[in-house]
């Protein structure tokens, strides 16, 4: 990935175009239009604006139809002008720049983001005329130019640091909560991950002997547990910097005879791959496929399993059904996180399977990981927070001289922090899923055994 994107810096740009005169008018018709339509929008909770213009702005009943609890209240502290015209251009997206460029904060983000997702349906007016075309434009650049072999390479998430699945949590580490009950103990974050492993080798049913194929392997921890299971496998990444590491990783963990790392594309599998594999894991992948190339994707998966006894499990955020279309405009994760994504809805790539593969794969089981993945990401953040010392800034800069800038690597710490809090919440209000498919073949001898 590459940290220039860090820098919000269009806006800047923008600045350096237009004249003081104009400038000054487009801040106080953003301020007016996004203040009115807070006034409108906001009807659950209660939201405070200190502006050093205007002062305090308050929005949202003080008390909801006869309660005397005192509603929660969202704080958030103007630094800057720049913020009213980020939101008026590009709303949500421009809201989380705003962030990260330190033109406005919270004593609680959280609670912010909580009371636009509450008032969501009746904020509408904040989306400007501006604000469609630029999605409109995002939908169809992402829908037919990205997801191109040269553009996945920008959809690899690329971190030394941190490991993006989904753990699994188990009451032995208190379950989904038990980091907000007091039961948040050193190695926890490690467990989950490893249950997560297993539980997802279980239900492809993989044994001894068996050949794995790992689409999009990341750093290299499933097709290391498979491998501890006595499977062979061949891992597949877009990213150099993966690849290499997972190399590392499998030959510390003695599986160099075991697990092979591809560094490619999975367009581009060798023909040997060919009806060579006992089962196939994506995980997490899904999304930088896109709709344009699921066909190619679905068909090369069945093209590389065995056409007996053999499965595939799948793993993806999607959108709930009621949510979802295959034509998605940015947001802040997909212009910042993992570019150009699209996330399926659970019901919408079984349908794909179906139209694309048609009678090739029973459906065995659909599953929804979803309530864990909040505590993982406050886990990340707390250990984003935990690590952050002269070292790690040392290393980050040395690996991207962008962040030698004071001002870019500020910009960099405040992206990640809300990027936490923003998944966290996205997960926890059912606002994002994430999704488990296991599929098998028809059997030709009959139940698996």
């Amino acid at each position: 990935m590459s940290y220039a994107t860090l820098q919000p810096s269009s806006l800047a740009r923008l600045r350096s175009f237009l004249t003081d005169l104009f400038w000054n008018w487009l801040a106080i018709f953003a301020r007016n239009h996004v203040l009115n339509a807070l006034s409108k929008g906001i009807v659950t909770g209660r939201l405070e604006i200190f502006d050093p213009v205007v002062g305090k702005c308050t929005f949202g009943a003080n008390h909801a139809n006869g309660d005397t609890k005192e509603p929660q209240t969202a704080i958030i502290y103007i630094n800057d002008e720049n913020f009213w015209v980020r939101v008026l251009l590009s709303y949500d997206v421009g809201f989380s720049e705003a962030y990260m460029a330190g033109e406005f904060d919270s004593p609680d983000l959280k609670a912010v983001l909580d009371l636009y997702v509450d008032n969501l349906d009746h904020l509408g007016a904040l989306s400007s005329p501006i604000y469609w075309l630029i999605q409109l434009h995002a939908v169809v650049w992402t829908f037919l130019f990205n997801h191109r072999k040269s553009k996945a390479v920008e959809n690899a998430f690329l971190s030394d640091e941190m490991m993006y699945s989904c753990p699994l949590w188990s009451e032995e580490e208190g379950g989904i909560r038990g980091d907000m009950e007091g039961k948040r103990v050193p190695g926890d974050l490690e467990a989950a991950q490893a249950r997560k492993i297993a539980h997802l080798l279980d239900k492809a049913g993989v044994r001894a002997g068996d050949r794995v194929m790992d689409i999009g392997c990341g750093w290299g921890a499933l097709a290391i547990g498979a491998a501890r299971r006595g499977c062979t496998v061949d891992a597949i990444t877009v990213s150099v910097e993966q690849a290499k590491g997972a190399r590392e990783r499998v030959k510390l963990a003695g599986f160099e005879d075991k697990v092979r790392i591809y560094c490619m594309d999975y367009r581009d599998m060798p023909p040997h791959f060919e009806k060579a594999f006992d089962a196939c894991f994506s995980t997490e992948m899904l999304e930088a496929v896109g709709v344009k190339h699921m066909k190619k994707y679905l068909r090369l998966i069945d093209w590389a399993l065995k056409d007996d006894r053999s499965s595939v499990v799948l793993t993806a955020s999607t959108y709930p059904e009621r949510t979802y279309t295959p034509y998605q405009g940015n947001d802040f994760v997909r212009k910042y996180h993992w570019p150009n994504g699209v996330s399926p809805s659970p019901t919408s790539f079984l349908n794909d399977f179906q139209k694309h593969i048609p009678g090739r794969f029973c459906v065995v089981s659909v599953e929804d990981m979803s309530p864990h993945y909040p505590r993982g990401l406050r886990e990340w953040g707390r250990r984003f927070e935990e690590n952050w010392d002269e070292k790690l800034v040392r290393i980050l800069e040395d690996r991207y001289p962008e962040l030698k800038q004071k001002e870019n690597m500020e910009i960099f710490r405040r992206k990640w922090r809300y990027m936490f809090l923003y998944m966290e919440i996205a997960y926890s209000r059912w606002w994002l899923g994430l999704t488990c498919w296991t599929l098998t073949r028809h059997v030709s001898g009959g139940y698996l055994s």
